[in-house]
């Protein structure tokens, strides 16, 4: 079985103080990838002037570094970073990389839980690819209420027993 951690958005304009308290176990997990020769790739987005984020929903964040810039903790960590300019990570460029890697499960931590790590699992799953969210690994900048509806949807959408702790998984890759 070919499988990936994907670390989703975590930026500097997306790491406010609500959300740090996941870094350490988003590290946990890209350490135990790859010591045991698993896959690591990141995502960042970029947001456009003329964006729908900016048109309608009037958030022009995101936009010029050092707000795209992937935070200092794990700078060391990156090998590859899909750019997107959307919610989900299945770009151009990520869907060519997960079909030559043959990838068939996905394991999804960082930002946002209630968008992009949903639109990101969601995406994953219609395309048969089997989407894991490691829960305490990601988080929402909306805060917890957020968090939580964003896991409820996943439950709902794509399973529950996809849905997992950061034990869980140091547990199972050995």
């Amino acid at each position: 079985m070919n499988e990936i951690l994907l670390v989703v958005d975590m930026q500097n304009g997306f790491m406010s103080e609500k959300c740090r308290h996941i870094i350490p176990n988003v590290i946990k997990l890209i350490e135990r990838f790859l010591v045991v020769g698993k896959l690591v790739e990141f995502t960042r987005f970029i947001n456009t002037a003329d964006s729908n984020y900016v048109k309608l929903i009037h958030w022009s964040r995101l936009i010029h570094e050092p707000e795209t810039n992937i935070i200092d903790e794990l700078q060391p960590y990156i090998n590859g970073i899909y750019q997107k300019y959307y919610y989900s990570a299945f770009t151009e460029n990520f869907s060519s990389f997960i079909f030559l890697n043959r990838i068939n499960k996905i394991y999804l931590c960082g930002l946002e839980t209630d968008s992009c790590i949903l639109k990101t699992a969601i995406d994953s799953f219609e395309r048969g690819i089997e989407p894991v969210i490691i829960e305490d690994a990601c988080f929402s900048n909306g805060g917890q209420q957020a968090h939580d509806a964003g896991i409820f949807l996943l439950k709902r959408n794509i399973g529950k027993n996809q849905i997992i702790m950061t034990d869980e998984i140091l547990e199972k890759i050995l």
